[in-house]
C-alpha cells in the first residue's frame, strides 16, 4: 500500500493527459467514428423498424432498435473508461490505442450497471419509506442522498478493480475503502469541481470565439439546433470538434483519479500492477 493524497489523486488525470496526450487526440478519432456509426446503425435499424412494424410509437421493433443503439453507446464509453484504466494499469498490454472490446470492458459495464441499479433500488426505497412513516420529503431526501454518496464512496473502486483484478468484486472496494470514505471524498469533490471549471472555461472560449466571429446570432452556432448548421456552419462544427475532443478528455479526468487510489489502496503493495490472469 502507497500512500494516498486526495489531491494528487484528483489531479492524476492532467498528468495522464500531459503524458499520453496523442494517444487522447486518438481516442477523439475513435469517438468521433463510434458516433458516425451509432448514427448509421440507428438511421437503418429505424428504417428496418419502420418497413417491419410501422411508425407508431408502440413499434416493438422500433423500440429494440432503441435498444441496440443504447447498448451501442454504452459500449463505446465503456471502452473509452477501459482505456484509461489500461494507459493507467496495464499500458504495454496488446491495443491499439490502448482501446479494445474485450471482457475488462465488458465488466466494467456490468459495474456501472449494477451501481447505476443499486443506486435506483435506493432512491424508490426511499420513497417506500418516507410514505410509510409520513417523513419531510425534504430530509428524507436528504438523507437517502448522504446514504447514496457514501455507499457510492465505499463502492467507487469496484470499476479499476473489475479491470486490475479481472473480477466483479464489490466486498473487495468496501473492504479497501475502510476508514478512507473521507479521502475519498476529498478526491471525488476536488476532481468534480477540476472537471466543471474544464468545462466552464471550454464553454467560455467557445462563446467568446461564436461572439468575436458571428456577434450575438453567433451563439446560436453553438446552443442551436440543425438551423444553426445552415446559419453558423462554421461555429456549428468548432463546436462539434470540441464536444468530440472533450469527450475523451473528461473521461480520463473522471477515471484516471479512481485508478490512482486503487493503486494506493491495494494490498499487498504492487498488486495492481500484477493482475491475475484470466
Amino acid at each position: 500500500m502507497t500512500e494516498f493524497s486526495a489531491s494528487d489523486a484528483a489531479l492524476e488525470g492532467f498528468h495522464l493527459i500531459r503524458r499520453r496526450w496523442r494517444v487522447i487526440l486518438g481516442w477523439a478519432g475513435f469517438t468521433l467514428l463510434a458516433l458516425v456509426m451509432m448514427v448509421v446503425l440507428s438511421a437503418v435499424l429505424s428504417v428496418v423498424a419502420t418497413a417491419v412494424g410501422g411508425g407508431g410509437a408502440r413499434n416493438p421493433v422500433l423500440g429494440l432498435a432503441s435498444i441496440v443503439v443504447l447498448c451501442g453507446f454504452l459500449f463505446t464509453q465503456a471502452i473509452l473508461g477501459a482505456g484509461v484504466f489500461r494507459l493507467e494499469m496495464r499500458p504495454d498490454e496488446p491495443a491499439f490505442l490502448h482501446l479494445r472490446l474485450g471482457r475488462d470492458e465488458v465488466r466494467l459495464l456490468l459495474v456501472w450497471l449494477i451501481t447505476i441499479t443499486g443506486g435506483w433500488v435506493l432512491g424508490w426505497a426511499s420513497t417506500l419509506v418516507g410514505h410509510a412513516v409520513g417523513a419531510g420529503g425534504v430530509w428524507l431526501e436528504l438523507l437517502a442522498a448522504v446514504v447514496a454518496i457514501y455507499f457510492g464512496l465505499r463502492f467507487a473502486l469496484a470499476a479499476p478493480i473489475s479491470f486490475a483484478e479481472r473480477r466483479i468484486d464489490f466486498p473487495r472496494s468496501w473492504r479497501l475503502t475502510r476508514g478512507r470514505v473521507l479521502g475519498l471524498a476529498g478526491m471525488s469533490a476536488l476532481s468534480l469541481c477540476l472537471i466543471g471549471l474544464v468545462m466552464v472555461a471550454v464553454l467560455v472560449a467557445l462563446a467568446l470565439t461564436a461572439l468575436g466571429f458571428g456577434g450575438l446570432s453567433g451563439l446560436s452556432g453553438i446552443f442551436g439546433g440543425r438551423e444553426a448548421l445552415q446559419t453558423h456552419p462554421g461555429i456549428f462544427l468548432l463546436a462539434f470538434a470540441i464536444q468530440i475532443l472533450l469527450t475523451p478528455v473528461l473521461w480520463t479526468l473522471g477515471m484516471a483519479p479512481v485508478a490512482a487510489a486503487y493503486r494506493a489502496f491495494a494490498e499487498p503493495a504492487g498488486e495492481a500492477a500484477q493482475p491475475s490472469a484470466g
